[in-house]
């Protein structure tokens, strides 16, 4: 079977991004011929890997089809995600014989999956992160062009927390964690124990970054000892406001590294002890990568009440032993809470969050997902 896959893809960062990666490598692994249409190259730097050409160009089974980098200026002018997309699909589709197309995101490849369809009869799957959710069906925005979109789909993949904003659409849906990571490569077996801890957050630093609960981790670090290794992986439009604030609040200039791309993810997870995964005041609630990706790898990750643990039942036998609840709001607290943590640590636990069984049942039933759609499977 060959699919073609509309969404988010590297070097463009993100959860969703990093998702379509590893779903990409599980569909090859499972025999299917993978075209990407990715938009990554005409996306804003700030929000762009380095350095990934040369991987994901090179990923078996599986071939990357970028859009037009250059389209003419005219009035009103805009991207043109949308146009690049179609136009590209298209392109494949006239090169390549595609039995399904597999659309990461409601906008813009939601529709492009959609408007390919109209035009070609291909039949399409639509999946979905938390934003576009939460900022676009739920909000009733360009609700009756999303309509068509999923009364058009052959299947809506989404989940069980998010099975009920898909009440009355007409399509099969098909029920699926948002996202199990491959033990292959997410795995305890390299995991190092230190004597001095090592500290991580990564993420974008976006205009709201104090949602991320930066400013409270920098207060946090200032109260451990200086000989804790606290590394900033991030980059983003809110990155030098978050500098400034660094600077002239907490007298602490944080250094920060650029993205790493997904495949180079389980290496720095499996050399950090703790993981910041703050959640403050916000208002979307969406199935972070990094949670199952850290607890998988033996990391610890630090939360506060706003994080949803109930959103990650893959791993809940790891979240019982992998998990520092701070509150984050008091810096002495969560100093201390570490501090604490850190001289009664026990070593590694042994026990895998996520079996290769477990993980070849996502796999398979992803795969399954797509055959229904093309026709080739009636039942899941």
């Amino acid at each position: 079977m060959n699919v073609c896959i509309l969404s988010k893809f590297p070097p463009l960062e993100g959860g969703i991004s990093a998702r379509t990666y590893w779903l990409a490598r599980a569909y090859a692994d499972a025999g299917i011929s993978v075209h990407v249409v990715s938009n990554c190259n005409s996306t804003e730097k700030s929000y762009r890997i380095d350095n990934c050409l040369t991987h994901i160009q090179n990923i078996p089974g599986v071939t990357i089809h970028e859009v037009e980098s250059d389209f003419p200026w005219h009035i009103p002018n805009e991207p043109h995600s949308l146009e690049k997309l179609v136009d590209k699909t298209l392109e494949v589709i006239d090169w390549h014989r595609i039995d399904v197309i597999d659309s990461g995101y409601l906008l813009p490849y939601g529709i492009a999956a959609f408007l390919v369809n109209r035009l070609t009869g291909i039949p399409y799957t639509v999946r979905h992160g938390g934003s576009d959710l939460a900022k676009f069906l739920k909000a009733g925005r360009v609700k009756h062009l999303l309509k068509h979109v999923l009364d058009n789909a052959a299947v809506i993949v989404t989940d069980p927390t998010n099975e009920d904003t898909f009440e009355g659409v007409t399509p099969r849906k098909v029920l699926l964690s948002p996202y199990v990571p491959n033990p292959r490569y997410f795995c305890l077996q390299e995991h190092r124990e230190r004597t001095i801890p090592t500290l991580l957050f990564l993420g974008k630093i976006n205009w709201h970054w104090e949602r991320k609960g930066l400013d409270r981790i920098l207060r946090c670090v200032r109260l451990l000892p200086p000989n804790w290794n606290m590394q900033w992986i991030g980059q983003g439009k809110g990155e030098e406001k978050f500098r400034e604030f660094a600077k002239t609040k907490v007298n602490l200039e944080p250094l920060f590294e650029p993205f790493v791309p997904p495949w180079d993810m389980p290496d720095r997870l499996k050399h950090a002890n703790y993981i910041f995964c703050l959640s403050i005041d916000d208002p979307i609630s969406s199935y972070s990568n990094i949670v199952v990706e850290a607890v998988c790898c033996g990391a610890t990750i630090v939360v506060d009440n706003g994080l949803d643990l109930g959103l990650y039942p893959v791993i809940q036998g790891g979240l019982k032993t992998r998990v520092l609840q701070v509150d984050s709001a008091n810096p002495e607290l969560m100093a201390r809470a570490l501090l604490d943590h850190w001289e009664q640590r026990k070593d590694i636990i042994s026990d895998v969050p996520v079996s290769p069984e477990f993980y070849e049942g996502y796999r398979d039933a992803n795969v399954a997902a797509l055959r229904v759609a093309a026709g080739c499977e009636k039942i899941l």
